[in-house]
């Protein structure tokens, strides 16, 4: 927590992973720790909702997880090493994720990665805007045609 703390100015945060259905993504941070840290609670259930959701969605465009092709089969085996489950405590239903495989890394990554942009706050229609501006061409300068140079007579030509 104390390395967060001193790092807060460069946006490094402590994140908490929280379980449960209903959690907000990333909650109000908690200063109760022995640094005075401000440490996110993450929703880990709600992320992985979404993670999921968009790993279902076959065509590019909106929500689509594109994965790059130089990513090994491994690291697809640990974004989905875990399924969701319904369990009922005392009669009330709840989404518990349980693993189905040993290493869940690139999950617990990608979850954490939906958690920061969530914090970060990213207005994602100025991003868009912006790369829009960089991909336009620039508009061509109208070409002039070159003008011949006149060049002044040496003084040897002009003796006579």
């Amino acid at each position: 927590y104390a390395f967060c703390k001193r790092m807060a100015a460069n946006r490094v945060f402590a994140s908490k992973g929280v379980g449960g259905s209903g959690r907000p993504a990333v909650g109000r941070p908690s200063k109760s720790n022995s640094a005075s840290c401000p440490v996110f609670p993450v929703g880990t259930n709600t992320l992985k909702e979404v993670l999921f959701s968009r790993l279902k969605v076959s065509q590019p465009g909106p929500g689509y997880w594109h994965i790059p092709s130089h990513f090994d089969e491994e690291f697809c085996l640990q974004l989905t090493a875990e399924k969701a489950v319904r369990r009922y405590s005392k009669g009330i239903p709840r989404i518990e994720y349980i693993k189905i495989r040993p290493r869940n890394e690139a999950l617990d990554l990608a979850v954490l990665n939906l958690a920061a942009f969530a914090m970060l706050n990213v207005n994602t229609k100025r991003v868009q805007q912006r790369l829009e501006d960089v991909r336009k061409p620039e508009p061509e300068k109208p070409q002039f045609p070159q003008r011949a140079m006149k060049l002044k007579p040496s003084w040897t030509r002009r003796y006579r």
